[in-house]
Parts: C-alpha cells; structure tokens; sequence
C-alpha cells in the first residue's frame, strides 16, 4: 500500500511540470483557462489532538477549469470548477475527495456596482473549534451585494449573504443557516477618504440540539486612503445578540482591514476583529482577533511572506487562546507556472485539556493556469 502511495506521489509532482493545452478564447471577451495545484504537506498533528498526536504526509492534487469573461466590460467575472484529491500516506482511511465551484460577476458603471457570486465547496480539514477529528462538511454560499450613489459626495451599500453549512456527520457538529444584511452609508470627508455609518443584521439558524440567534451591529467608519502609504476600511461600533431562547449579550463590535505599503517591494497587512459567532459544535462564541501579514518582492521571480494571528475566544463555559505564525516563499517560474514553500505553526490553550493542541505544517506546492 505505501509503495502505491510513494508512486501516486510522485506522479503528482512531476504533474507540476507537465504541458498543459492552450487556452480556449470563446467569442471576444471569455476565455477558458485549464489550472492544476498540487502540494505535499508534512502535518506532526494532523487530528489536533493533545495527546495521541498522529503525523502524516498529504498529498493534494486539485484540476480545475476557470471561465473567465468581460475584461475591461461592465460587467466581468467567472464561472470556476476544481476537484482536489487528498492523499493520507499512512491514515489512508482519510483518502478522499472534494469539489469546489462557484460563479463570480462584478458589474460597474461609475456610479454604482453589484457584486453577485455562489459557492459551492467540500472540505475535509481540521478544525480549531472542535479538535479531534477531521471534520467533513460542506459550505454553499450566496452573495448580493451593491452600493449606489446618491448624491455627487454621498453613497448607499447593502445586500444579503447567506451560508449553509452541512457537516457529513451529525452527532456533536451543528449544521447552521447564516443570514447576513449589512446596510451602510458613505459620507466623503475627502478626495480619497469616506467616512462611515452602519448596521448589519446577521440571523443564525443551528440543526437540533442547537440554539439559534439574531445578532444587531451599529456601526461608525471609514474606508480609503488614510495616508499615501495607509488604505482599507475600519467599523467600530457596539453589537448585541439574542437568542432564540431569550438570553441575550452585548459587546464592542470591531471589523478592521489594513494594508499599508511600506516600500515599494515590502507590504504590510493588518486587521483586527470583535465579534460573535458559532462553533462546529453549535456553541455560541464571542472571539476577539488581530492578525498581521508581511510580503517582500525581492525581485521579479522570488517573494517572500510572514505572518501572525491570534485568536481570544469566549464560550459559555470556558475561554480558548489561538495562535497561529508561518513564513513562506514563492517563486514565479513564468506567466503560467509557480512554486510556494511554507512552514506554519498553531496552538491552542484551554481550561478543557481535550481543546488544547499544538501543530506544525511543512508545505511545497506548484500550481498551473494554462
């Protein structure tokens, strides 16, 4: 069985050099791309398990076709398709298989744009919230979003987002509906600088045994350019939640994005998040997070990038610490081709022995759009 495994590997990565077919043009602004990522992954802790820790070698392959159509048009977007194989070396009974799909469209005419997209994704990871296991689910999202403008100094956004999530096995892991209506007003302070009013409504459906909630966040930002080297959007503001059973809980509400251009080779990317949630299994959480990620292009070929998250995460009975840090490389072997190496560190501590866990991730992959 292992010497099957070691050829299947090694098929994979000389896939990563093989000669894809051209690129179909369909009519004059559609064309079809052929794309292939491969990857080998080392995991020391691939259940996330406090003790019993099991390591593995994954082999990851993931063909796929990308629809892209109206470049330079109103409206553009793209109609994607991959499946990804996975690969256990030793713990063969996690082999199997996922799909991924989905369809993205932009449209824009200066004064307004629409942005409408569905997914439709398989996984089969790990899972901070619930270690233990490798947790199969399924995620199909919908989006319609849009943002108009009023006046000449003065601009409305809102739309709905819903998520289904729809795990293989039941037990202690809650299927869940999401709903998400965000509402907000723009105010231009300046040329490059909007000021910020808000609200989002966001209801949460969970399977039996799980109890639901409706949550309420108002809001006051800003979005632009902050600086010549500062741009992103900030919302701080106060969110409540209340339950289906009549409990209810209030909190700060913070959604922050950054991204500040150090040099022009060297960026840097912050954010920094308040908010509630829910668990893999069904647990409301009220989780506060920053993270932050460095990128340097050290020429036209070779980059490299760093980066740090940190995770306080309050459940009903007891309160989680998550930290996450990698540093990665990337090489361009031309338009078509390149290659990426990672190692990645996380933790977890806990009051619950079960919850706490540490993991680290060796990974190369090679990637394809032809």
């Amino acid at each position: 069985m292992k010497s099957n495994a070691r050829l299947w590997a090694l098929a994979v990565l000389l896939s990563a050099n093989a000669s894809a077919a051209p690129f179909v043009a369909i009519g004059d602004n559609a064309e079809l791309f052929l794309t292939a990522s491969t990857s080998v992954s080392i995991d020391d802790n691939i259940y996330l398990r406090s003790a019993g820790e099991v390591d593995d070698t994954i082999l990851n392959f993931a063909p796929g076709l990308d629809l892209v159509f109206g470049r330079n048009a109103a409206t553009s977007g793209n109609v994607f398709y991959r499946h990804e194989f996975l690969k256990y070396m030793d713990v063969s009974q996690q082999d199997t298989n996922l799909a991924h799909a989905g369809i993205n469209t932009l449209y824009q005419n200066g004064k307004s744009k629409l942005d409408f997209g569905v997914g439709y994704d398989e996984f089969a990871t790990n899972e901070p919230s619930a270690p233990g296991a490798i947790v199969e689910r399924t995620v199909t999202a919908v989006r319609a979003v849009g943002e108009v403008g009023v006046t000449e100094k003065t601009s409305v956004g809102g739309g709905v987002r819903f998520e289904n999530t729809d795990y293989a096995l039941g037990g202690s892991y809650k299927d869940s509906d999401i709903v998400t209506i965000p509402l907000d007003v723009y105010f231009e302070y300046s040329p490059k600088l909007q000021a910020s009013l808000g609200y989002r409504y966001r209801s949460t459906d969970l399977a039996a045994g799980g109890i639901g909630s409706k949550d309420h966040f108002l809001n006051v930002g800003a979005r632009g350019e902050f600086t010549p080297k500062l741009v992103g959007q900030v919302r701080l503001g106060y969110v409540t939640r209340k339950f289906d059973n009549s409990r209810d809980d209030s909190s700060f509400g913070a959604d922050a994005n950054l991204n500040f251009a150090a040099t022009a080779k060297t960026s840097l990317t912050l954010g920094f998040t308040s908010d509630y949630g829910s668990s893999a299994t069904g647990d409301s959480t009220q989780t506060t997070s920053f993270n932050a990620g460095l990128n340097n292009r050290i020429d036209d070929q070779w980059s490299w990038n760093a980066n740090l998250a940190y995770r306080a995460i309050d459940y009903p009975t007891r309160s989680d610490d998550f930290f996450q840090g990698g540093v990665g490389i990337a090489y361009t072997y031309n338009s078509f081709v390149n290659f990426a190496g990672s190692i990645t560190h996380r933790s977890q501590s806990s009051p619950l022995a079960s919850a706490e866990f540490d993991n680290n991730v060796f990974s190369l992959a090679a990637n394809i759009r032809y």
